[in-house]
């Protein structure tokens, strides 16, 4: 019996979890294009989970005949980095309603470009302030969102 790959393995769950919606969509009315039930965005939802991980099988198995093997996926994953990302993302969701969005919002993507990924200054600033604001535009002009304001109104 020969071992699968990760790309395999990883493919077979999300095959058999996209098969597992579809069949539970069942039991919810799926309705028709024009007037459809409740079941019917699980449904699609199952099915395009189906779909990609029946083509990533397909890549996997294309991989594997080319003698790419299992090997340990947490091996090589880079720990410290991965802890500074999740300290980062506590802190955000902490100070965010003390802050409000826009100012935390870019202080924690100027975290991330200078320490996680270092950047140049330029780019950290810009890329903080340019990040912020679009997030802004999108969520509180265009989605009409409540986003915290903080202390300073913004």
């Amino acid at each position: 019996m020969t071992k699968l790959n990760n790309d395999q393995v990883s493919a077979t769950v999300w095959l058999a979890i996209g098969l597992i919606i579809v069949i539970v969509s069942f039991s919810y009315k799926l309705g028709s294009l024009s007037s459809p039930g409740t079941g019917f965005m699980p449904f699609l939802a199952g099915l395009a989970i189906c779909l990609f991980s029946f083509i990533i099988l397909i890549q996997a198995t294309q991989k594997k005949r080319s003698g790419i093997e299992w090997k340990p996926i947490l091996k090589d994953l880079m720990w410290g980095k991965s802890m500074v990302v999740l300290t980062a993302l506590l802190a955000y969701t902490f100070l965010l309603d003390l802050l409000g969005f826009l100012v935390c919002t870019a202080l924690f993507i100027g975290f991330l470009l200078r320490v996680v990924q270092p950047q140049r200054w330029s780019v950290v600033i810009a890329g903080a302030i340019g990040v912020a604001l679009a997030a802004y535009g999108i969520f509180e002009i265009l989605l009409q969102s409540q986003l915290p304001q903080g202390p300073w109104g913004f």
